[in-house]
């Protein structure tokens, strides 16, 4: 008894909590409508999680998780980094106030969700719901080519097109979509065979996908709700026709991710066979090729899976050491050979060079000789004039002022006075890295910010002659109608990548509740794709983070596939 009393204490007191931190801690005083959703809200989950004892039910790490999800959801829907909360004590209990609301919230689902087992189906026909899905993603996808043919191209696109044309080559972009493009090109010169390419990729890889749930008896409602996220939501399909490295790139990495699932379910067992071999071979060359930063995910991944597997060591190290010694080929005697160009090393320098830029543009604390060194890598006043919070392309593409070379031949300087007017502005460098890194954490948006979605035209005036052609009015024009409805203030949400990030941390936290913390192993290649893109973000394209998008559907379905002793033997 005296323990029922203090669970209804315990929730009592975190529903006041939450109740006094959204009234002090508003900005504009007290928004009674928002206040009296929040008590209902918190009312109806503590009742939930008492009944169910959901309080109980949860691991340690569980609720640290938990709690850690329920943060990063808050901050992400902040949209002012300047709160106007009288204290620091009502801005800390405003945070903590809203955390703790997402935070029972979240449990009351996930208590429910646990609670559920009987969340498979058996197919009669599995081959049929694979080709009414096939299909169904397929026939969007050439609409979408139909209506905006052959393709769409940006700036990046033409550089890469015309790289495949004269062949110098600069490793600006990953060599082996400009090898492929080149290669397409002998089939038909033209941008639709690079588009209808990316399409047939993306839509198998996406078949491939729906294959293992349907496998693992994933129930029909499932089936249909991630299918019909793929076709409805623009973001899914609308990118395939679009000619950047990061489609193909984004598609492999979902591969990649449904390669890792099948040898975490199997216990191993899957990498054993030759056509899982492969596949995992196939796949991690894509993540290792098709973008710089895939690279290192392909390595550090496989390095975690090495350990965590290593009852199948030899599988994965051998298919590690073909292609980190492939790459390491392409990248060295390849490169020398065909006088490959280097790309511009300053992209790594896109976090510092902001952070730099917004303690200038505010006239930071730094002492004399910083502000000399500063001066000489770009005039003080052209770093107040060209800065922008949100790109760093102004600064680095000042090309007359901007000093490399003096830069680079001294690296350890640069990193010594950046690191020292940090440390003397710790709130300007914080708001210049936040602002920077917006698309990577941010669902609602400053307003001064921006985020650079999709293109459905090859770049107006380009040099090489290429121009959209329009094969039936009626679909161009209904496509761009479809388009427009997602564009409304309403779906601002779906393009930004950091709402497809808390999908995934929500179901990552439901697969942990469901299958234990080693299942976590499935979403270290996306974690390391977004925190590899945070470290060097230059710009606020929604396409760096394109690989957030794909993948978020497939852990929607993975908590809810079937793991058991049968499972373990599937090697398909």
């Amino acid at each position: 008894m005296m323990k029922n009393k203090k669970s209804i204490l315990l929730l009592t007191v975190t529903a006041l909590i939450i109740l006094i931190g959204l009234s002090i801690g508003n900005p504009d005083g007290v928004q009674y409508l928002s206040l009296f959703a929040a008590l209902v809200f918190t009312i109806i989950s503590s009742i939930f999680i008492y009944k169910n004892r959901a309080y109980a039910s949860f691991k340690p790490l569980e609720w640290l998780l938990l709690i850690v999800f329920s943060f990063i959801v808050q901050f992400s829907l902040l949209d002012n980094l300047h709160m106007t909360s009288s204290t620091i004590f009502s801005l800390v209990l405003y945070a903590i106030s809203r955390t703790l609301l997402a935070m029972l919230l979240t449990a009351a689902v996930l208590s429910a969700i646990k609670q559920i087992n009987d969340f498979h189906y058996k197919f009669a026909h599995p081959k049929r719901y694979l080709g009414i899905v096939t299909i169904l993603i397929l026939a969007v996808s050439l609409y979408y080519w139909f209506a905006f043919f052959p393709a769409a191209m940006t700036p990046d696109s033409l550089a890469q097109w015309r790289q495949a044309h004269n062949g110098e080559f600069n490793d600006w972009h990953p060599i082996m979509i400009t090898w492929l493009i080149m290669l397409l090109t002998k089939i038909w010169d033209n941008p639709g065979i690079v588009a209808f390419t990316q399409i047939v990729v993306v839509v198998s890889i996406y078949a491939y996908t729906f294959d293992f749930f349907i496998k693992r008896k994933a129930h029909p409602v499932m089936i249909g709700l991630l299918t019909a996220i793929i076709v409805i939501i623009p973001s899914f399909l609308i990118f395939s026709i679009i000619i950047w490295k990061d489609i193909l790139y984004s598609a492999f990495l979902l591969f990649f991710t449904v390669n890792i699932a099948k040898i975490y379910l199997s216990e191993g067992a899957w990498i054993k066979s030759k056509a899982g071999f492969f596949l995992l071979l196939l796949s991690a060359f894509g993540v290792a090729f098709f973008r710089h930063n895939g690279f290192p995910v392909f390595v550090l991944t496989f390095l975690l899976m090495i350990v965590l597997f290593r009852k199948n060591w030899k599988p994965l190290v051998t298919i590690f050491l073909v292609v980190f010694i492939l790459q390491k080929i392409v990248t060295g005697p390849v490169f020398t050979w065909l006088d490959v160009q280097p790309s511009d090393p300053n992209e790594a320098l896109s976090i510092p060079t902001q952070q730099i830029a917004n303690i200038i543009s505010n006239d930071g604390e730094m002492s004399r000789e910083e502000r000399e060194y500063f001066n000489k890598v770009l005039p003080i006043e052209l770093w107040k004039e060209k800065y922008n919070p949100y790109k760093s392309d102004p600064i680095k593409f000042t090309w007359k002022y901007y000093d490399r070379e003096f830069i680079f031949n001294d690296l350890g300087l640069y990193f010594k006075n950046y690191a020292s007017i940090v440390i003397k502005n710790p709130y300007l460098a914080t708001e210049g890295f936040l602002k920077q890194t917006a698309l990577v954490w941010q669902i609602n948006p400053f307003k001064d910010g921006y985020t650079d979605t999709y293109v459905t035209n090859i770049y107006y005036g380009n040099d090489l002659g290429l121009k959209n052609k329009v094969i039936e009015p009626f679909i161009t024009h209904t496509a761009n109608a479809y388009l427009a409805i997602f564009k409304h203030p309403v779906f601002t949400f779906l393009w930004k990548p950091a709402f497809y990030h808390c999908v995934i941390l929500l179901f990552s936290l439901m697969l942990v509740i469901r299958r234990g913390i080693t299942s976590l192993i499935i979403v270290i290649p996306w974690a390391l794709n977004t925190l590899s893109v945070l470290a060097a973000l230059p710009a606020q394209d929604f396409r760096y983070l394109l690989a957030s998008v794909f993948v978020s559907f497939f852990f929607i379905g993975l908590p809810f596939v079937r793991f058991d002793q049968k499972e373990r033997d599937v090697t398909s």
